[in-house]
């Protein structure tokens, strides 16, 4: 893959319709945890309308990693909800956890999210300013001023009050199971009437979503008709960042890392009453991708891909197979009862199948890891003598390599332990109480190690192209 004539397809708008409707996603009141058009999917789209904006100033790529780090915020406050409610709290404690995980993520969604659309404007504004464009310099009139705001500041504190105020009205009603804590009888119940506030907080939150949604698409819908903006945009690109190779080589490695890294991170085993409630079938589809991103990088991918496939087709089975197992008996009488032990003949050797298919998936990309260790890491100066160049690169591959192997003996670990979970459990004993915490720092480990390699690997290959 010759990454030096970089070919890039940038559509009529640059990317920036995706803002447009990431607006959508993000309008809608939220209800503590309930989130009916997830903001995850709006704060993904927020960052892909950014994806060639990012090169072009600090503050798009300020907004960018922002908007980036508020998708995965929100989608950990939309898994938590399916957790609140998927067995982890009772009936009692629920309310509870609903406000203390509702409030933290607001918090923690205002903290990212109002410099994330001060960096955005500001970006806009910049742009238009050196490179060319007029809608985000364009006057809005205001009653109190005779000069009046630009559009893009305008839009900017419309959208900080419509953070504040989204917040507020997803979280006031659940303060009301504060009531329900007292030392006697005397303190009145607020959380009897939750219905009603929980509807208040709705509608109150859905006409300054309303409100927000229609500036927020006239701003947009402005941006994108820009014609000076977005050719001025174009052109930067093309003459300032696509001649920088180096910085297409860095990116296209680092995905595949990160890919890898998440792969690894869908390791552990969170079991729920004996279910996996993070599949391995994420850590399959995941190194499927992987393999498809090294093909430029790595000559024996299809063998990666191969069992890659095998291996997401095994975790599915194998899923499937444990559900039924652990749903339909009781895993203590495996031993004891015909019917149960042949649930568990049934199932184990497809678990044991799998556990090796993912230990053999993960060593063929980690060869893919060790192929672009040797053709894109390290950096000695050409003025340097050939016998020290070649041996000072020799001894970075091998410091570099040595960060690999300790990720693949974790590998085998991962594998192993996990292999044996079901059959270790079927024991009913001391040692299947404590298995499933030794396969999950075991686990982890190997996680850890993945993203120490990751942070090895990407430091060598940013020093090899940092000229480029």
């Amino acid at each position: 893959m010759d990454l030096s004539v970089k070919k890039v397809r940038f559509g009529k708008y640059m990317g920036l319709g995706a803002a447009v409707a990431a607006a959508i996603f993000l309008f809608n009141p939220d209800m503590a945890l309930v989130d009916i058009f997830p903001d995850f999917i709006g704060y993904i789209l927020l960052a892909l309308s950014l994806r060639f904006f990012r090169d072009l100033s600090p503050h798009f790529e300020s907004a960018w990693k922002k908007f980036r780090l508020l998708a995965i915020i929100t989608s950990l406050k939309f898994i938590s909800f399916l957790w609140v409610f998927g067995g982890l709290s009772n009936a009692q404690e629920r309310p509870t956890m609903m406000l203390l995980l509702s409030f933290s993520f607001s918090v923690l969604e205002m903290i990212w999210g109002i410099p994330a659309w001060r960096a955005l404007t500001e970006g806009f504004i910049i742009h238009s300013q050196t490179a060319g464009g007029e809608y985000p310099l364009r006057e809005k009139k205001s009653k109190h001023s005779a000069q009046g705001k630009n559009v893009s500041v305008a839009f900017r504190n419309a959208t900080v009050s419509f953070m504040i105020g989204k917040a507020f009205f997803a979280n006031i009603a659940e303060f009301a199971v504060l009531s329900t804590h007292s030392y006697d009888d005397t303190a009145f119940d607020w959380y009897d009437f939750i219905g009603l506030f929980r509807t208040v907080a709705l509608f109150a939150g859905i006409v300054i979503g309303v409100v927000w949604l229609v500036r927020a698409l006239r701003y947009f819908l402005g941006i994108v008709r820009d014609t000076e903006l977005v050719e001025s945009a174009k052109v930067k690109y093309e003459t300032l960042i696509l001649p920088n190779t180096g910085l297409f080589k860095r990116r296209s490695i680092s995905s595949v890392l990160g890919i890898i890294v998440l792969a690894a991170l869908c390791t552990p085993d969170l079991y729920l009453d004996n279910i996996n409630v993070i599949p391995d079938v994420l850590t399959a589809l995941l190194l499927v991708w992987a393999f498809i991103k090294l093909k430029p990088y790595y000559k024996n991918y299809i063998s990666g891909l191969v069992f890659s496939g095998l291996y997401l087709a095994f975790s599915v089975w194998g899923a499937a197979a444990s559900y039924r197992y652990v749903s339909d008996a009781w895993v203590a009488k495996t031993w004891e009862d015909p019917d149960i032990f042949a649930d568990f003949i049934s199932m184990y050797p497809i678990r044991v199948v799998e556990a090796a298919l993912m230990f053999v998936t993960f060593y063929f990309a980690l060869r893919g890891v060790r192929a672009i260790i040797k053709e894109h890491c390290g950096f000695v100066p050409t003025t340097m003598d050939e016998a020290y160049r070649t041996s000072r690169l020799e001894a970075i591959h091998k410091e570099v390599g040595a960060k690999v192997t300790l990720c693949l003996a974790l590998a085998v670990f991962t594998a192993v332990t996990g292999g044996l979970y079901e059959l270790i459990l079927s024991l009913d004993n001391l040692v299947s109480e404590v298995w499933w915490l030794l396969n999950f720092a075991v686990s982890l480990g190997f996680f850890a190690s993945a993203l120490y390699m990751m942070s090895a690997v990407g430091e060598e290959v940013e020093s090899r192209y940092m000229l480029d």
